[in-house]
């Protein structure tokens, strides 16, 4: 055996170094000892810290990464907005060209956006509409009761 601290011959079976004194690790038998899977890729790490491990390392395959879809992107010219905005302006069918505009699935990104965005103004639009509405009705209910439960006395 060697003395890991000092490097000196000792013994076999000492507890401690007959040079130094340092307490003895007896290291185990490389033939009697298992060896730990050593993988052909030599670049994992494990997530311990430890590049030497009992366990076999992954081996790399290449992982299937599916080709991008090919989207239209073309840009739209500021002509081809004020078209789209005329097109969404008609009531019912503007509106169903914006669903299909807005969801379909083979129509220009920038299209979708628009069409999204201009559905998104049309809902705050009808929704400020409906609270206008109400208001004005409240304000006619209450301009109503005030003008009939008065009376003028002479």
């Amino acid at each position: 055996m060697i003395c890991s601290s000092c490097g000196n011959e000792i013994p076999e079976g000492t507890a401690f170094c007959t040079s130094c004194g340092a307490k003895v690790v007896p290291m185990p038998d490389p033939i009697s000892q298992p060896q730990p899977y050593t993988a052909v890729n030599n670049n994992y790490q494990s997530g311990y810290g430890n590049s030497q491990s009992a366990y076999p390392a992954p081996i790399s395959q290449a992982s299937y990464v599916p080709a991008p879809l090919l989207q239209d992107t073309t840009p739209i010219t500021p002509l081809g907005y004020i078209g789209y905005m005329i097109l969404f302006s008609i009531p019912l069918v503007g509106f169903i060209m914006l669903l299909v505009y807005g969801f379909g699935s083979n129509t220009n990104v920038n299209l979708k956006n628009f069409a999204r965005a201009y559905l998104i103004i049309m809902l705050i639009a009808v929704i400020l509409w409906v609270v206008m509405m109400l208001l004005t009705v409240a304000l006619g209910v209450s301009l109503a009761d005030s003008s009939s439960s008065s009376s003028y006395y002479y």
